[in-house]
C-alpha cells in the first residue's frame, strides 16, 4: 500500500446552504468507492478541516453513484451573507477535502475522468418536451439564451436567477438606493434579445427573475414587449411566497438558533418562503408566454412546465420527485455540461470558453440531457454525479416544496457523447413536508475590508508587522468590532486556519483586514487607519486601488431561516396581456 492524495482516486464538488457547507466525494472508478468508504471517513474530515470546522459533521453514503456526501456545519463563519472570510461560498473547500491522505494499492495508477464508451439505446418515441438551461444565477452569461433559443428546438427556456444571498442583496441595494429596481437588474437585458424569437417559435419563458416583486417585473417585460412590437403576448406573475409583513406574528422560531423570529421583528427586511412549482404550472395552463416568479426552489423552474405538460399533480410524489431531479440536474445550467468541473491532469474540459448550456428532453417516462452539436464542455456521467449531489444534505431525502427525493435513485448512462440518459427508479419520491422554509432577512450592521500590499525581500515578514501595527491602533481608536479578520492572500485566505503551514518565503504577500460592527462610523475606522500606512507603515507597503465610490463600507443583510405550515404562504398568479393593436 501506499499514500496519495485523495485528489488521485475522486473527484469533489463542494457548495453551501446558509452556515453549512456540503461537499460530495465521488469515486472516478465506481470499484474504487469501498476505499473511500473505509477512509474518508467523519474523524478523517474533522481532523483535516481542524479549527475551521466548528459545528457537526454527518456523513451520507450513496454506493450506487461510488460517492460520499458531507454536511459540515458551522464552517462558513456565518454564512455568505455576514461571513468575514475571503472566500464566502464554500466553493473552494473541495480543494482541500481533495488533499486528505489515503491509503491505496501499491500498484494503482492516478485515476482521472475519462467519458465511458457510449451505450447504445432506443431513440426516444412519444411525445417529449425540450427545457434549455439559459442561467444559472443572476450574473451568468447571457450568450447561452440566444444560442439555445435558435439551435435549441425549445419548448420552454428557463433563467435561474436566484441564490441563496440573492435577497439579501437585493435588500442590502435597497437599503442604500431605493431606486434600485426590485427585480433582478439584468431582466430586460436577458429577455431583450430573445423574447421576439421565442414567442414567433413558441418558445415559453420561465424565470424567478421576479426577485422581490414578480408583478413589478411582469409589468415591465410587458412594456419591453411593446417596445419591440410583440403582439398577442401573456407575462404572468406568481407571487404569494413574501411574508415579511407577518413573518415576526406567526410564533416562529429561527432553526439556525432556536430564538423566537418575533424577536428580531424592527431587524426584519424580507421573508421569502421557498415555493413550489404549483403556481408555475397554473400560469402555463392559463396561457402565459413568460412567468417570473419570486422565490421559489431552484428545481421547480423545470418542474412546472413538466407538471402542466404531462398533467402531473402535486398529489404524486413519485412523479414531483422525478421532475425535482430532472429540475436539480439542470438549475446550475453549465455546471452539467463541464462547467465547475475542470481540474487539469483529472479532469479535462474542451474549450471552456465556449461551453454549451443543457437541454433535457424529457417523456412520460425517459430523460435525456445533452448540449448543443459544436459548443465547448463536455456532458457525461461524472460531470451529472457532481451536479446531482451539488448543496444536498441527505441525498436519499433531498427535501423540496413539493416532495421529499431520492436522488439516490439517479443513474447515468452515457447513450452518445455529450449525451446522457438519466435513469430514476419507480419510486424516487416522499410525500411533501407539512412545512415550507422561509428564508429571513436581518438587518446586522455593516462590513467592510481593506488590502494592504507588500513584495520582494521579507514581504511576509512586513505583512505581518503591519497587522500588529493595525492591531495596535485599532485598540487605540476603540474600535468597536463584532468580528475582525485578517488573512494573507496567497498563503491562508481560502481554507483559512485549516492551511497547511507555508514552506517557502513568498516573493508577493497581500494583507487583507475585513472589519463587521454595528454602525457605518465604526466601519469608517477602517479606512481611516489604512489609508495613513502610506506615510506611516512599513517599507514598501502598496495599497488596493480606492473603489470608484472611494468606500467599500456595505450594510449587512444576514439571513435566518424558520419553517412555516404550507398553508401560509399562497401561490397568486396574475396576468398581463399584451393586447394586438387594432388596424
Amino acid at each position: 500500500m501506499r499514500t496519495v492524495p485523495l485528489r488521485d482516486i475522486a473527484h469533489a464538488r463542494s457548495g453551501e446552504k446558509g452556515d453549512s457547507a456540503m461537499v460530495s466525494v465521488i469515486a472516478f472508478e465506481e470499484a474504487d468507492y469501498p476505499l473511500l468508504a473505509a477512509q474518508v471517513t467523519v474523524e478523517a474530515v474533522r481532523e483535516l478541516f481542524g479549527p475551521i470546522a466548528h459545528g457537526a459533521i454527518i456523513r451520507h453514503e450513496v454506493p450506487t453513484l461510488g460517492a460520499l456526501n458531507f454536511v459540515l456545519d458551522g464552517v462558513l463563519e456565518g454564512g455568505r451573507s455576514r461571513t468575514l472570510a475571503f472566500e464566502e461560498s464554500g466553493k473552494a473547500l473541495s480543494s482541500l477535502m481533495l488533499t486528505l491522505p489515503v491509503r491505496v494499492p501499491a500498484g494503482l495508477p492516478p485515476r482521472c475522468a475519462v467519458p465511458p464508451m457510449p451505450v447504445r439505446a432506443p431513440p426516444l418515441t412519444g411525445r417529449s418536451v425540450r427545457l434549455g438551461a439559459a442561467t444559472a444565477w443572476s450574473r451568468d452569461r447571457f450568450e447561452h439564451a440566444t444560442a439555445l433559443v435558435e439551435r435549441g428546438r425549445l419548448d420552454y427556456l428557463c433563467f435561474e436567477s436566484m441564490s441563496e444571498v440573492t435577497m439579501s442583496a437585493a435588500q442590502a441595494a435597497f437599503m442604500e438606493d431605493a431606486t434600485a429596481p426590485p427585480y433582478d437588474p439584468y431582466l430586460v437585458s436577458r429577455l431583450k434579445p430573445i423574447l421576439s424569437r421565442c414567442k414567433d417559435r413558441g418558445i415559453r419563458i420561465i424565470s424567478n427573475q421576479g426577485w422581490l416583486d414578480p408583478r413589478a417585473a411582469a409589468r415591465r417585460v410587458a412594456a419591453l414587449a411593446q417596445e419591440l412590437g410583440i403582439e398577442d403576448l401573456r407575462v404572468a406573475a406568481v407571487t404569494g411566497g413574501l411574508l415579511t409583513d407577518q413573518i415576526a406574528d406567526l410564533d416562529l422560531a429561527f432553526q439556525e438558533t432556536g430564538r423566537p423570529v418575533a424577536e428580531s421583528r424592527e431587524a426584519i427586511v424580507s421573508a421569502e418562503a421557498y415555493m413550489g412549482a404549483e403556481g408555475i404550472a397554473a400560469a402555463l395552463a392559463g396561457g402565459a408566454d413568460v412567468v417570473l416568479t419570486s422565490r421559489v426552489a431552484d428545481a421547480c423552474l423545470y418542474l412546472g412546465p413538466l407538471m402542466h405538460e404531462f398533467g402531473w399533480t402535486a398529489d404524486d410524489p413519485d412523479l414531483m420527485a422525478r421532475g425535482m431531479i430532472i429540475g436539480h440536474l439542470m438549475e446550475c445550467g453549465t455546471q452539467i455540461c463541464g462547467g465547475y468541473f475542470a481540474d487539469p491532469g483529472r479532469k479535462e474540459v474542451p474549450d471552456l470558453a465556449d461551453i454549451g448550456s443543457p437541454i433535457a428532453e424529457v417523456t412520460e417516462d425517459r430523460v435525456v440531457l445533452s448540449k448543443l452539436p459544436g459548443s465547448g464542455g463536455l456532458l457525461t456521467p461524472a460531470t451529472c454525479k457532481e451536479q446531482l449531489l451539488y448543496e444536498v444534505g441527505d441525498p436519499a431525502n433531498y427535501l423540496c416544496p413539493d416532495c421529499v427525493a431520492d436522488l439516490t435513485q439517479a443513474r447515468f448512462v452515457q447513450r452518445a457523447p455529450d449525451e446522457v440518459e438519466v435513469l430514476i427508479g419507480p419510486t424516487p419520491g416522499k410525500p411533501r413536508p407539512a412545512t415550507l422554509k422561509v428564508l429571513v432577512g436581518l438587518r446586522e450592521g455593516f462590513m467592510t475590508e481593506e488590502m494592504v500590499i507588500f513584495a520582494g525581500p521579507a514581504a511576509l515578514a512586513r505583512a505581518e508587522a503591519t497587522r500588529a501595527l493595525l492591531e495596535e491602533r485599532f485598540r487605540r481608536v476603540d474600535l468597536q468590532a463584532e468580528a475582525l479578520r485578517f488573512d494573507l492572500l496567497g498563503l491562508n485566505a481560502v481554507h483559512r486556519e485549516a492551511t497547511p503551514p507555508a514552506t517557502h518565503e513568498p516573493y508577493e504577500v497581500i494583507l487583507r483586514v475585513a472589519l463587521r460592527t454595528t454602525s457605518r462610523q465604526e466601519a469608517e475606522k477602517l479606512r481611516r487607519e489604512v489609508d495613513p500606512l502610506a506615510v506611516n507603515g512599513l517599507a514598501g507597503t502598496g495599497k488596493w486601488a480606492t473603489s470608484a465610490s472611494g468606500s467599500r463600507i456595505r450594510p449587512v443583510v444576514g439571513l435566518q431561516s424558520c419553517l412555516v405550515q404550507r398553508d401560509v404562504p399562497r401561490w397568486e398568479v396574475t396576468t398581463i396581456s399584451v393586447a394586438k393593436e387594432a388596424a
